[in-house]
């Protein structure tokens, strides 16, 4: 709903502040006096486009406010998901530069028009005549004869699951296009993985590969090496260990008469042990070093694999290469794993269409029970208004599954016939403006028994009507908006008199320049305003007396 809105430097506007009744509120005016400015000013806020043009004074900036209370319109979601903060009165705010650059606001913070537009559209629906807005949406219907229908409970459940369904959907294409994508590298994947995995990569066995065959590769001069080391420490008589021996021999039956001697018996006595131990692992040693040309080739190969592949891969080390493995290791999972995946979901969503499209097909039946009804009520709100041969036909078309959509099957179009004798058509090729228009409030007034419809902005929608169906157009206004915000434009009295709230829109020529300003009708203002309505400037009494009549 709208609270308020202002205007500042805006065409003849200088500076107007407005503030709207939650039901009906009319605004007049003579032509010319700037009600068509009003609008102009409100387009801004629902984010249309605006240049310097618009400047009354251009030195100054433009600037429109407009704040709204939204705690009925469930709109929580959308500031979230637009990182915007909450506030059931949010204020819009537009903004157009001396440069001609614009700014849009909603709760003081910035925002780009796309996202005003997305926001507005669902708190104000203006109508100028001969536009036929959402009438010719061939959904639009749909909602309509759902709450007719008493199905608002079937339809949320199923709008509910078609929004997971188009999820799978959407995640099942990915998961198709990213098999593609890994189908053309799995071939050369699986090659390098394979290749990898046969070099058995192990970084400690890596580690010892080189020593091991080192020590293969000279085992005939080690072994030789070894044997003559042995023999020198502990091969002959003459070997170092039995020389060692006998001279500890020699110094052990000296230890008793001096402490120093004892010392160096003990010493020689290590040294001998030490050179004991040293000559058994030589001869173990050389006892397991034999050539073997069946494991040397096997080395060798394996460690030419391995030079090979850091080559390849432009590594360094083994480690570099195990990680390799693991990550395509990891892709080729992963490929495996979309194949189920794909699968799965692709019976799931078979699954979920089938139920879809038979909730889908209860849904239209259940809408289809119901268009004989709209169109009579319709047809007869049309009579009231001035067209006693004017009727509308529903045209329900269902369909296929393949284009099950977040409303169902059904597109659902309207046809309008005006005259006596002529087929009803689409309704953007017939009818004249005056004639849409009431189709319009007809429609509207239907639909706000059973839909929660934003402010309604109607703009001379009574145009080309007078006398009874002006007093009919008058009183569907006023009971719409009983149940919903509607701001009109009108220059007939017998709608003026209907007003919640009257605004008089008029030039003010005492400065310098015209420049337009509104005020609140109240009392013998608004019986005045009526009155030169009905029969123009210095109404007679009888015009007085028809103005009371009307406003009583």
């Amino acid at each position: 709903m709208l609270r308020s809105l202002s205007i500042k430097n805006y065409a003849i506007i200088e500076s107007v502040e407005i503030s709207f009744d939650p039901q009906l509120n009319i605004i007049t005016g003579e032509t010319g006096a700037g009600k068509s400015i009003l609008l102009g000013a409100m387009n801004l806020i629902l984010g249309k486009r605006a240049d310097t043009s618009v400047l009354r004074n251009k030195e100054e900036k433009c600037l429109v406010e407009a704040t709204f209370n939204i705690k009925n319109y469930q709109l929580e979601n959308f500031f979230t998901e637009n990182d915007l903060e909450y506030e059931d009165e949010t204020i819009i705010r537009r903004e157009i530069g001396t440069n001609g650059k614009s700014r849009a606001f909603i709760n003081d913070s910035p925002v780009t028009l796309d996202v005003l537009k997305a926001l507005t559209e669902k708190l104000v629906d203006i109508h100028a005549q001969g536009e036929t807005q959402n009438l010719l949406d061939k959904f639009f219907f749909c909602e309509i004869l759902d709450e007719m229908s008493k199905q608002g409970v079937v339809v949320k459940n199923y709008k509910e699951t078609f929004k997971l369904f188009k999820q799978k959907q959407n995640k099942f294409q990915q998961l198709q296009e990213e098999q593609i994508r890994l189908q053309k590298e799995f071939d050369f994947i699986s090659f390098q993985l394979n290749e990898l995995s046969e070099a058995e990569l192990n970084e400690e066995e890596a580690a010892t590969l080189e020593s091991e065959l080192n020590l293969l590769q000279n085992a005939e001069m080690i072994k030789k090496n070894l044997s003559e080391a042995y023999n020198l420490i502990d091969g002959n008589e003459f070997s170092a260990l039995t020389q060692l021996l006998q001279a500890n021999k020699q110094v052990s039956q000296l230890a008793n008469l001096h402490e120093l001697i004892k010392e160096l018996h003990e010493q020689l006595s290590n040294i001998t042990d030490e050179l004991k131990l040293i000559s058994r692992k030589i001869t173990n040693l050389s006892d397991a070093t034999e050539y073997n040309e069946t494991r040397v080739q096997e080395l060798t190969e394996k460690q030419t694999s391995i030079n090979r592949l850091l080559q390849k891969h432009h590594v360094a080390e083994v480690k570099e290469l195990i990680a390799l493995q693991n990550e395509l290791q990891k892709n080729v999972h992963v490929f495996v794993n979309s194949n189920e995946e794909i699968l799965r979901l692709e019976k799931e969503i078979k699954q979920d269409k089938k139920i879809l499209f038979q909730t889908a097909q209860r849904i239209s039946k259940n809408r289809t029970e119901k268009i004989k009804s709209f169109e009579s009520k319709i047809t007869s709100l049309l009579h009231d208004l001035g067209m006693p041969f004017g009727y509308i036909v529903l045209e329900q078309k269902m369909l296929e599954e393949e284009k099950l959509n977040t409303f169902g099957i059904d597109e659902i179009r309207l046809l309008f016939s005006a005259n006596k004798g002529s087929a009803p058509q689409p309704l953007d090729e017939v009818g004249s403006g005056g004639e849409k228009s009431r189709l319009m409030l007809a429609i509207k007034s239907l639909v706000a028994e059973t839909i929660t419809l934003p402010t309604l902005i109607f703009d001379e929608i009574d145009t080309g009507i007078s006398g009874e169906v002006a007093q009919k157009v008058g009183s569907i206004l006023k009971l719409l908006g009983e149940k919903h915000q509607v701001i009109s434009i009108t220059h007939l009295p017998q709608v003026a008199a209907k007003a919640n709230r009257h605004f008089f829109v008029y030039k003010n020529n005492e400065k310098e320049k015209t420049y337009t300003e509104i005020k609140t009708l109240a009392g013998n203002d608004r019986l005045h305003e009526i009155a030169v309505m009905l029969s123009g400037n210095n109404p007679p009494k009888e015009a007085l007396e028809n103005a009371k009549r009307l406003l009583n």
